[in-house]
């Protein structure tokens, strides 16, 4: 089941990646989950992924309110958007109306404990022409998320 907002696509379904990347990340995380709903952080060991790595990021969620920072960003994310976010809060990173999507679109991943795919135009003014795919998917430290394992890819003028 998918739902639109205004800059960004969401969809629950994750068979419907498009990525080979986010795909093999998608099942790396559901490899390391085991029986559980989701994996914890420490479930979660990047030398296991070195190809995925330029595409991943790690971000923590914040509550009272709700919020999220990155922890990391891998270099596809810094060089296409020529951004560190490393410790930044959405705020920090993307344009009001696109952030404010994000963060209902992350914390939807939050409440329903289940990764999503999101797909749009980079939120960078005069740069539109670069499409995306991402991916968010839950870590659980006991049952609480505390951090999301995502993944995201650039096409410039292509389709995403």
């Amino acid at each position: 089941m998918s739902f639109d907002t205004t800059l960004i696509a969401a969809d629950w379904d994750m068979d419907k990646l498009r990525e080979p990347v986010l795909r093999d990340l998608h099942a790396y995380w559901n490899s390391r989950r085991g029986d559980r709903p989701m994996p914890a952080r420490a479930d979660i060991d990047v030398v296991e992924i070195p190809t995925l790595l330029p595409y991943v990021f790690l971000v923590d969620v914040l509550e009272g309110p709700r919020d999220f920072r990155f922890r990391l960003a891998g270099t596809h994310f810094r060089e296409t958007t020529e951004q560190e976010v490393t410790g930044k809060r959405i705020a920090e990173v993307f344009p009001p109306q696109f952030g404010d999507e994000v963060r209902r679109i992350w914390s939807k991943a939050v409440e329903e404990r289940r990764p999503l795919i999101g797909r749009g135009n980079l939120w960078i003014a005069g740069r539109e022409y670069v499409r995306w795919e991402g991916a968010v998917m839950p870590l659980a430290c006991e049952r609480t998320i505390n951090m999301l394992l995502g993944g995201v890819v650039f096409h410039p003028g292509g389709h995403a």
